[in-house]
């Protein structure tokens, strides 16, 4: 039986569910599970992996309908704009998700109800709940009613571009042709607080080194720091 009463949030989404302990998986962290006892798939993680993919297919979609004469490029660049950390954890942020997240009491303490890596992760969880509980078509329109107004600013590049789209664009940009390469070289600590060590590579040229709470963290951080090196390097 769900802990939390979500008709207010259910509200504000744009959905019912029909089986509410589907959402409160949706926001259980894996720091939670550990603390009280629970297998590691009762968190939100398998959830997330799927919220990603329909996200991906959905908000695609959306950009190819608005913009039908773009080619491939700017379709996979508008869509890293919208489908990106920043933009769901402010989604997750304008819908109170940090009301209903279950932390263990450490990420409780530190702010984790707040953290952007949470509320992303969480977002592609709770659309990965809605898919299950009510199908694509539900899914769609949740995803329709929450995010139209990222992609439109996506579309007409007024949003955030995530660090790691922007490196590569710019790799492509200037004179270079040089091919982006991120490798995650080191991954340790327990299931419900990883951290991650990313390298980033233009061609065979070292760029940047960084850590993060999950693969995408690391990466984003990494590119971040490679982008100034990437233009003091191969500056024309």
């Amino acid at each position: 039986m769900a802990i939390n009463d979500y008709s207010e949030f259910e509200e504000r989404l744009g959905y019912k569910f029909k089986d509410p302990d589907l959402l409160e998986t949706a926001f259980t962290h894996t720091t939670y599970v550990f603390e009280n006892g629970k297998e590691h798939y009762q968190s939100n993680q398998r959830l997330e992996f799927i919220g990603d993919a329909v996200l991906d297919v959905v908000v695609g979609e959306m950009i190819y309908n608005q913009k039908p004469k773009c080619d491939e490029g700017f379709l996979s660049k508008t869509r890293s704009a919208a489908v990106c950390e920043r933009s769901f954890a402010e989604i997750a942020r304008e819908l109170d998700f940090g009301k209903y997240l279950l932390l263990g009491k450490g990420e409780a303490q530190s702010g984790g109800a707040d953290k952007d890596s949470n509320l992303a992760d969480c977002f592609e969880a709770v659309i990965a709940a809605v898919y299950f509980d009510g199908g694509f078509d539900a899914a769609m329109g949740v995803i329709y009613k929450n995010l139209s107004e990222t992609v439109r600013k996506a579309v007409n590049g007024e949003i955030f571009m995530d660090y790691k789209s922007k490196l590569l664009e710019i790799s492509q940009n200037r004179g270079h042709r040089h091919q982006i390469s991120f490798v995650i070289v080191d991954e340790r600590g327990p299931a419900h607080q990883k951290e991650f060590d990313c390298e980033v590579y233009a061609d065979d040229v070292f760029l940047a080194r960084a850590t993060g709470h999950s693969k995408k963290d690391a990466e984003q951080k990494c590119a971040r720091s490679a982008i100034e090196v990437y233009n003091s390097t191969f500056m024309v």
